[in-house]
């Protein structure tokens, strides 16, 4: 019977000792482990850049077309246009959804100042997804708007070239979104 009482005694003892310990600020859910791993995945999930977390093809490459016209400084209104006609076009969108789009890739680029260099954490995502036609078509489109308000620039050039290494694009046939 001394045992139970002994025992009894203890967990009353902890028990005090750990409501002592949160009232002077002590943050007891840092010593849960599963609450830990909980808040691990959710900084991991959440934490990242939102740019780095396309998973579809279609929406990494309205980001890449977007990019690229942005390449030149702030986009014109022609851009503008000849980029939303290629969203309703080529992805088979309402004017609504292809607004809806090029708002959504136009947040994302926000704060980016050079694409080509994060085009590898850009694409990390959805890079498997691309079939060899969703290459060739995001490369040609890409190509289509640069060449809108005259020849490609510098940075055009690089961010082109870094996404057709990064597809890898050589090995791809040509094709049409579906």
């Amino acid at each position: 019977m001394h045992y139970v009482i002994g025992l009894i005694t203890a967990v009353a003892a902890f028990l005090f000792a750990l409501n002592r310990l949160q009232n002077a600020g002590l943050d007891l859910n840092a010593l849960n482990p599963f609450l830990w791993y909980r808040r691990a995945q959710w900084q991991k999930k959440y934490a990242s850049k939102p740019l780095y977390s396309l998973t579809r093809p279609m929406d990494a490459a309205a980001l890449l077309v977007l990019a690229t016209a942005k390449c030149e400084g702030e986009i014109s209104s022609a851009q503008k246009q000849a980029i939303l006609r290629v969203y309703e076009d080529e992805f088979h969108l309402t004017g609504d959804q292809a607004t809806d789009l090029f708002v959504a890739s136009a947040f994302l680029l926000k704060d980016e100042v050079s694409i080509a260099g994060q085009l590898d954490n850009i694409l990390e995502r959805s890079r498997r997804a691309f079939t060899p036609e969703q290459v060739h078509s995001t490369l040609q489109l890409m190509e289509q708007v640069a060449r809108i308000d005259g020849p490609h620039n510098a940075e055009q050039e690089r961010l082109l070239s870094r996404a057709a290494q990064i597809l890898d694009a050589r090995k791809q046939a040509p094709g049409k979104w579906d």
